[in-house]
């Protein structure tokens, strides 16, 4: 099993909001993975749309994002383009 990390920006003004939370449980589920975000002590999955808004991730939060499955690196990529860019998907 492949596991790969990254450290990120949430680059959007309005932060996670829920039609990227939404992006991201659809990138969770697109991919073999096990897709992850982890802010401070707390780690959520990003399967669970709720979970993802529960962080309240504004722009600017660092946070760091995991993959871990077949292919964990095509979904870290994908999740990195949802939280680092600066428009809405």
């Amino acid at each position: 099993m492949t596991t790969c990390a990254r450290d990120l920006v949430v680059g959007n003004e309005r932060g996670i909001h829920g039609r990227v939370a939404t992006r991201l449980a659809e990138v969770a589920s697109e991919f073999a993975v096990v897709l992850q975000i982890r802010r401070a002590e707390e780690t959520v999955e990003c399967s669970s749309i709720l979970d993802v808004l529960s962080l309240a991730l504004v722009q600017g939060s660092e946070i760091s994002v995991q993959a871990a499955g077949e292919q964990a690196e095509a979904a870290l990529a994908a999740a990195a383009e949802l939280i680092t860019a600066q428009e809405d998907p």
